[in-house]
């Protein structure tokens, strides 16, 4: 069931709330951002909303768990590894105004996106956990 609702929470994650946030005058329709950018962050909507229905579609209506729960892991520990090591390419997470939003001394996004990573890792070792005992009481 954990691994259920992580894979269900992802998908509304990448589904619904991310596009929400981001087809909007701050991301893909800035005008300070060239269009090039504006591509990017369409595709990288896509891919992702995409990946999260597939990852959603295999765990939950083909029971295959482990396969949806490693999509989504990839999907959300990406953006991890991009805002890691954002000063190497000159990324950065402000607004048009120069202002990040922090809260508690963390970007929230970045925030939402390691607790994520770490819940959709620890579904996937209970998983093969799991799987591996059930493996063994056959045997």
């Amino acid at each position: 069931m954990y691994s259920k609702v992580s894979i269900v929470v992802t998908a509304l994650l990448y589904v619904i709330l991310l596009p929400y946030m981001e087809v909007s005058d701050t991301h893909v329709f800035s005008s300070s951002w060239p269009g090039h950018a504006r591509m990017h962050d369409v595709w990288q909507l896509a891919t992702n909303a995409s990946l999260a229905l597939l990852a959603l579609w295999q765990g939950v209506h083909r029971g295959k768990m482990l396969l949806a729960l490693a999509i989504d892991w990839l999907i959300t520990t990406a953006f991890v590894f991009a805002y890691a090591i954002r000063g190497s390419y000159g990324g950065d997470m402000l607004y048009t105004n120069g202002e990040e939003l922090i809260i508690w001394g963390v970007n929230p996004a970045f925030g939402i996106m390691v607790v994520m990573s770490l819940v959709l890792g620890a579904a996937f070792v209970l998983e093969y956990r799991t799987a591996q005992s059930e493996a063994s009481e056959i045997q």
